[in-house]
């Protein structure tokens, strides 16, 4: 395998080398007493040079983190991974007792995406949680195109508005993707993120309800 004897002579050691097209581990190594073992994620067949050095460097443990360029290069190519495919669709539910995520994502696509987005949605975790001093209101997954809204929303405690904004919060994530910076910090609400955000227009409305509870829960 080419990029194997790429990386090979690049840090003069012996690796068991496996390509993988999993959505979560994008590079894992597992070092031993006479090589390593690595698996890579597809996308590293086609990095460019640079990332290929950084990534030599840290299997020789001259770096003992993942270097920044590396950290970019996933970050990139995870933006143009689509898993969506495979989603099993039988298994999202956006009908909930209170509230239709569908529906609102679909209104929101119109009012600011001109229905540009071709998302999924649906509720995860159960509505009747008890411990919330810790709660996760939404998620998206970039290579699967899916939005997730803790079930927990799904009553007359939680206002439309509040619902609609973490539906849209995650739209906005879709198109303004997180980033890694040359110094390898992790940005993930962008200036251009933040901006598109205010442009929702119960954007105060919902920052005040978020002000006012904050004692009992943790967002995102």
């Amino acid at each position: 395998m080419a990029i194997q004897k790429q990386l090979e002579n690049r840090s003069g050691l012996k690796l068991k080398l496996k390509i993988n097209d999993n959505r979560s581990t994008m590079l894992s190594v597992k070092w031993e007493p006479d090589g390593a073992k690595v698996s890579l994620h597809r996308m590293f067949l086609n990095a460019p040079q640079n990332v290929m050095d950084a990534l030599a460097c840290y299997l020789t443990r001259q770096d003992r983190t993942i270097a920044p360029t590396v950290k970019a290069f996933i970050e990139d190519k995870l933006q143009k991974l689509d898993y969506s495919s495979q989603v099993d669709q039988t298994k999202l539910y956006s009908q909930g007792n209170v509230y239709n995520l569908q529906q609102i994502y679909n209104d929101l696509n119109q009012e600011y995406f001109d229905n540009k987005l071709k998302l999924y949605i649906t509720w995860f975790g159960k509505a009747n949680r008890r411990c919330r001093s810790r709660v996760t209101f939404g998620l998206y997954h970039d290579p699967l195109r899916l939005i997730k809204v803790n079930r927990l929303l799904d009553s007359p405690s939680f206002p439309y508005y509040l619902v609609a904004y973490v539906v849209y919060h995650e739209m906005v994530h879709h198109v303004c993707p997180p980033y890694f910076d040359a110094n390898g910090q992790h940005h993930i609400h962008t200036k251009e993120f933040k901006g598109m955000e205010e442009q929702f227009r119960y954007y105060d409305l919902a920052q005040e309800w978020i002000k006012n509870n904050k004692s009992n829960f943790f967002f995102w």
